[in-house]
């Protein structure tokens, strides 16, 4: 870039110097050929004047060795005229009528242009260089914060994220690539870290699951003669569907993370929880309760929204004692649902974490008590996919219970937060 930069502004420079070289030379011999072109005219118009007050041809061609004096065969009255090549005039004298000539002397506009040109060609070249030099300078100089912001990243690996690159005080669009260079470097950290943990959590749910089913086999296989095969079956056929609920809820979050575009189309909430609830649900404790206003639409995945609510449901359900209840309300922008049960509740200090992926409270880490650990993590994914947000509220009393909120804007209209926060204050 550096070496572009120079040889163009090189060139352009080259090109203006030799664009006014060639004006400065044409203005100097159009001026030099004019003046002897007037000195030719004032000889002319002089050696006229002393012909024709009777001084003898021969003194003012004397006195004016550049002019011609020609006798003409017509007899011509006075008169002065000038040509591209000279001047003339005729003029009635003593001894009759003659011809005054003269011509301009080019040779010394020829000189200073050719003496111009010599002096020129090499100051054009030094002011030429002397361009490029200051080109290079400033433009290394100027690129000098670049290239210690590429060294700088070129060491940056997988294993050293926490470096970030120099950021000069130039406060110009170099300094804002390197905030911005900076600002993706830290989510790119935080995504690693992320992953990393989240690989770290995601082997140890699997280990879990498939050393119990190894050790069950193992066993089984020791003493074949005294294995209750069914119960082994069953057992096996338990851990390897928690597996695959393992393994499909890391696709499914995969695809979320990835931003594949959810198929969206106009849908009713309160339809789909009706649905979700008579297929999955028809003899489980949960109640719905929807507002009087009718029932109005927002742009959803049916399939996405049917596992975003199954896993609200299915958490509560866990840590209910009695009942769960699910909530619809209608505002002027959003849709609002709401799950809560009886159970012990999230704690304030938790009630973000518990959205984080295989996060699992203390009242909630033995495998008897179900899950995947994911589920929440999912419904929160599938809620920023449709442009919503689904948080942990506190209880509305004092009894207690977990109190999860989701909005989502309706069809045609945008995301208001400010109503959301509204809602949320009036309802806690």
């Amino acid at each position: 870039m550096r070496v572009r930069a120079t040889a163009a502004v090189a060139l352009v420079a080259s090109l203006a110097l030799a664009a006014c070289s060639v004006v400065l030379l044409y203005a100097v011999h159009n001026n030099l050929v004019a003046s002897a072109q007037n000195v030719a005219r004032d000889h002319v118009d002089e050696a006229a004047h002393q012909l024709g007050s009777g001084i003898p041809p021969s003194d003012v061609q004397a006195a004016l060795p550049d002019i011609i004096l020609v006798t003409p065969r017509p007899a011509i009255s006075s008169s002065t005229g000038s040509t591209d090549q000279g001047a003339s005039a005729t003029v009635d004298t003593p001894t009759g009528t003659m011809v005054v000539q003269a011509f301009p002397n080019r040779a010394p506009a020829r000189t200073a242009v050719i003496t111009l040109t010599w002096a020129l060609v090499p100051v054009t070249a030094l002011m030429v260089l002397l361009v490029a030099y200051l080109t290079w300078y400033a433009m290394g100089r100027a690129l000098r914060p670049v290239e210690n912001i590429r060294a700088e990243f070129a060491d940056i690996t997988a294993h050293s994220l926490q470096q970030r690159v120099p950021v000069p005080d130039s406060n110009d669009e170099v300094a804002l690539l390197a905030e911005t260079m900076n600002g993706t470097l830290d989510q790119l950290q935080r995504a690693v870290g992320r992953l990393r943990t989240f690989t770290s959590d995601a082997s140890h749910e699997l280990r879990g699951p498939l050393t119990t089913l190894k050790a069950r086999l193992e066993l089984a296989l020791a003493r074949p003669d005294r294995a209750e095969w069914t119960v082994v079956g069953n057992e096996a056929l338990r851990d390897t569907t928690r597996l695959e609920d393992i393994v499909t809820d890391l696709l499914l979050l995969a695809r979320l993370d990835a931003r594949q575009p959810l198929k969206l189309q106009p849908l009713r909430v309160t339809d789909l929880l009706q649905r979700t609830l008579a297929e999955r649900y028809p003899r489980q404790p949960v109640v719905l309760v929807t507002d009087s206003d009718p029932d109005k639409a927002v742009p959803g995945s049916p399939t996405a929204l049917a596992r975003l609510f199954t896993n609200l449901i299915d958490n509560a359900l866990r840590h209910a004692h009695s009942t769960v209840t699910v909530e619809v309300h209608h505002t002027e922008h959003e849709v609002v649902v709401e799950v809560s049960d009886d159970g012990p509740g999230i704690p304030e200090p938790d009630r973000e974490r518990v959205f984080g992926r295989f996060t699992r409270l203390d009242n909630a880490r033995t495998p008897s008590e179900g899950g995947t650990g994911l589920g929440l993590a999912i419904a929160r994914d599938i809620a920023t996919a449709h442009g919503g947000t689904l948080t942990a509220e506190p209880p509305r009393t004092t009894d207690g219970g977990a109190r999860l909120l989701l909005i989502i804007a309706r069809q045609d209209q945008p995301h208001s937060p400010v109503a959301a926060s509204r809602l949320k204050r009036g309802r806690a």
